[in-house]
């Protein structure tokens, strides 16, 4: 149920939609009944299929298995006499404060560590490396990046497994080179 609000209600979109490329206007009473409507089909749905998706523990989502494992953490009571460990609320604590600060430097102090595309600044006038590595000019295939919020952006590096992220990025990058071959 928590994990049920990370993303915004997809009806959201049909109305943006229909409003930017339509021109249509909605009402405000519609939108919310869509987006009710909406939610509570998807929750029906999941509670109709809750005996072939959910009971089975072979059915678990990978992104499921983290969440649970963080409140597992924070709440399970281990009878642990021993005091020479940190408590689990004082590392929570300290790692939500650290992870602030990650987040603070690149999004908001220096904004140049969001994408450091350091190809671009050793020759800044080459045509050909601004095609292959350029952020906004080009294919953007040498990024640097500190900002977490980017290199989380398709799926938590953390979750996924390594094998599946080298193959995407692998992808990834064979992509651009075949379409930048392609547009000579």
């Amino acid at each position: 149920m928590v994990s049920s609000t990370t993303f915004g209600a997809y009806s959201t979109r049909v109305a943006l939609t229909q409003r930017l490329f339509y021109g249509q206007a909605i009402p405000m009473a519609f939108q919310i009944l869509l987006a009710i409507g909406s939610q509570c089909i998807g929750f029906c749905f999941g509670a109709i299929l809750r005996p072939l998706v959910i009971w089975p523990s072979n059915m678990i989502w990978p992104t499921a298995l983290s969440t649970c494992a963080f409140f597992n953490t924070l709440h399970k009571n281990y009878t642990n006499t021993n005091n020479d460990y940190m408590p689990r609320e004082h590392f929570f604590w300290i790692t939500m404060a650290g992870s602030f600060i990650w987040y603070w430097v690149p999004g908001y102090l220096f904004t140049g560590l969001s994408m450091f595309n350091w190809l671009c600044w050793i020759a800044p006038k080459n045509v050909i490396i601004n095609t292959f590595f350029g952020t906004s000019t080009g294919l953007g295939m040498s990024i640097l990046t500190f900002d977490w919020a980017m290199i989380s952006s398709l799926s938590s590096p953390l979750i996924t497994p390594v094998g599946r992220m080298s193959f995407f990025c692998l992808d990834h990058y064979s992509h651009q080179i075949v379409y930048s071959g392609g547009t000579k």
